[in-house]
């Protein structure tokens, strides 16, 4: 398959600390590609600097046969990339839905979105937009939460409306950091059954450490240590590999 997104030579320094060193990875199109290792290995450092939050020292990000220059958070949507934060990162001043529909475009009117809910002076763009919120939603089996406000639901329930959020703007490359934190078997189960359901129709970069839902669901698992990419390759190569089983300090953190 094509490749969809690559970095080249990532290098990036916090305070003296080498935290990417020349990072090489790539994923290719219709695929769900994990980026795993310990704790401070790198890997969210290595979205943020695709998704523009940290500029790299040196290196590449490619993405469409495109490089990314100045890229900007706010300018994702617009390229086709949509990512979610570690924990849920909804507004909790918001309803469920209204933090939905900021997922599909950074052009929505803020009066708009803080009465949007049936409200009759919706605009016909808005009015889209909340109708592929409430969509991406029910796809997700959370659309009769939508007047709710994040801080009423359960945890579980947060992580799918954040996951909404993420699909709702119909990217060609979806970011999931940490989708499986804080939620218990039962959801991870489902989790998993949604992130395969997306492919090949779109394209997953996962940020995981739970071993268990990584080896499930993806098709090529890139692994870092120290900043470094020291392996690279299919969940069974990935599993047996000897520097994966030394970085994690036994062959249980990745079985």
């Amino acid at each position: 398959m094509p490749i969809l997104l690559e970095t080249r030579e990532l290098t990036a320094q916090f305070g003296g600390l080498q935290v990417l060193d020349y990072v090489n990875i790539s994923v290719e199109e219709g695929t769900v590609t994990g980026l795993i290792g310990p704790n401070g290995a790198g890997k969210t450092t290595v979205f943020n600097v695709i998704c523009g939050f940290v500029k790299p020292e040196k290196g590449t990000v490619i993405f469409q046969d495109e490089i990314l220059r100045h890229t900007k958070p706010h300018h994702l949507t617009q390229m086709g990339i949509s990512r979610t934060l570690q924990g849920v990162g909804l507004f909790p001043s918001l309803t469920s839905l209204e933090n939905v529909m900021l997922g599909a475009t950074n052009s929505v009117k803020t009066g708009i979105i803080a009465d949007s809910i049936a409200a009759p002076w919706v605009d016909a763009h808005d009015e889209k937009i909340r109708q592929r919120a409430l969509a991406a939603m029910n796809d997700l089996g959370v659309a009769d939460v939508a007047p709710k406000k994040p801080p009423e639901l359960p945890y579980p329930v947060q992580k799918r409306v954040a996951l909404a959020r993420a699909l709702v703007s119909d990217p060609k490359l979806l970011m999931l950091d940490e989708p499986a934190g804080g939620v218990g078997a039962d959801d991870i189960a489902d989790l998993a059954r949604l992130i395969r359901s997306w492919t090949p129709q779109r394209t997953v970069l996962l940020v995981e450490h739970h071993m268990e839902l990584v080896m499930e669901v993806c098709d090529f698992i890139w692994v870092l240590d120290a900043g470094r990419v020291i392996a690279g390759g299919t969940p069974n190569e990935v599993r047996n590999d000897p520097a994966v089983l030394a970085a994690y300090l036994g062959e249980d953190a990745v079985h």
